[in-house]
């Protein structure tokens, strides 16, 4: 009998990391997996299966429709996943949304010479937008990047579980820092760095759901990852700043700073190798890194989160689980009613 494939759900796998991830994984096991190319755009969907079936003729794709800041999508996505699927092993939670406007000029000097290793590993001279909410009055940033994958995992945990070892696989950031965070502003609506308010709650989630999983005996694990700095367009820069952005991070990498992954598919490296390795070798407690020396060559590196709070986490966990369960019932109601 043909060994029945595994699948792999890879959200903003147009582009980016996301596209990395979905590149490596087939390299990697191309006759045995699916990947869903899980994307907001399906024109940009499209174009990223295009591409990787002439990378790889022989790969099964599949392609879903999502748009993570919005309720009715996720979980409209979620019932066309159970129509398909028997099994997921491997949820990548992936996709994510910088809003910006412009860079803060007038800081730039100021900040490299500050600290040049901060300036280059972080967003500092980005200005992000303030205030935006999405049409459920949710942040936006938080919806895209947190709370639309976690009603993804609520939904999907059946299929995790079918396949027995179902792992969860966060992309989280370098730039994530609890300084960010703050619990009365949960959602980073009034935050000023909106993007890394929300990836510290994505290491918050992703580091408790653990202890659930754990407690009602279910077979799947949530692993937290950071691709380092990837030039990618997640944050709208214009071209010639992405281009002069792209040879400091290259220069950066030749001086030993590992994490100038700069390529998406360099920064995918620990996604996948979190799918790769034995249940066993993984520590959920700990943050996988992807890094690439001077030369290249790209490795996984893993360390401890700073300043993590059990008590936060939990407090997370709970807001989302409140609107998860809001959602769920809002979108039953609408169900009945159409009946």
């Amino acid at each position: 009998m043909p060994i029945e494939r595994k699948v792999a759900v890879v959200t903003g796998a147009n582009s980016g990391v996301g596209y990395g991830i979905a590149e490596r994984l087939l390299e990697w096991d191309c006759d045995n997996l699916i990947v869903v190319l899980a994307c907001r755009n399906e024109a940009r969907a499209m174009v990223a299966w295009q591409s990787l079936l002439q990378e790889y003729p022989k790969a099964k794709l599949d392609i879903l429709i999502i748009d993570l800041s919005n309720c009715s999508s996720v979980l409209k996505a979620c019932k066309r996943l159970y129509e398909r699927y028997k099994r997921i092993d491997y949820l990548y939670c992936n996709a994510g949304l910088l809003s910006a406007s412009g860079i803060k000029w007038g800081e730039v000097v100021y900040l490299f010479l500050k600290n040049p290793v901060s300036f280059i590993e972080s967003s500092d001279a980005t200005q992000q937008i303030v205030g935006e909410v999405n049409e459920d009055g949710v942040g936006l940033v938080f919806a895209c990047n947190v709370l639309g994958h976690y009603v993804m995992i609520r939904e999907l945990e059946p299929l995790l579980k079918a396949s027995g070892e179902g792992r969860i696989i966060w992309t989280s950031s370098s730039t994530a820092s609890s300084h960010t965070f703050d619990l009365d502003d949960w959602q980073g609506i009034k935050a000023l760095e909106p993007y890394e308010s929300s990836k510290w709650a994505t290491n918050l989630i992703a580091f408790k759901m653990n202890d659930r999983f754990k407690a009602e005996n279910l077979p799947i694990t949530s692993i937290m990852t950071s691709p380092g700095v990837v030039a990618s367009n997640i944050a709208n820069l214009p071209a010639w700043v992405k281009r002069v952005r792209r040879m400091v991070h290259y220069a950066f990498r030749f001086g030993g700073l590992t994490s100038q992954n700069i390529t998406s598919y360099n920064g995918a490296v620990s996604n996948v190798y979190c799918a790769q390795q034995p249940k066993e070798k993984l520590d959920p407690s700990k943050c996988y890194a992807s890094c690439t020396d001077r030369w290249g060559y790209s490795f996984v590196d893993e360390h401890g989160i700073k300043n993590y709070s059990e008590d936060n986490a939990q407090a997370v966990i709970d807001k989302c689980e409140a609107i998860y369960q809001d959602w769920k019932k809002t979108s039953e109601n609408t169900t009945n009613d159409s009946e």
